[in-house]
């Protein structure tokens, strides 16, 4: 059987339903991001990714974004 196509209100009444959230410190809307930081491992000499998502908002964004 073929996927069922939405339709425009469908993909509105999606929308409707995401969550913003907000810092309970300065109220500002929390985004989430993903950081990847580098890491040289000493013993190989190769490089690995760490990832991991962060909630960012005006209260953390330069400690973030001075990674």
């Amino acid at each position: 059987m073929a996927k069922k196509v939405a339709s425009f209100a469908d993909k509105v009444a999606k929308d409707a339903r995401k969550v913003v959230l907000t810092c309970p410190q300065c109220g500002a809307p929390i985004q989430i991001a993903r950081l990847v930081v580098s890491k040289k491992n000493e013993e190989t000499g190769n490089w690995r990714y760490a990832k991991k998502s962060v909630k960012i908002c005006r209260c953390n964004e330069k400690e973030i974004y001075a990674m």
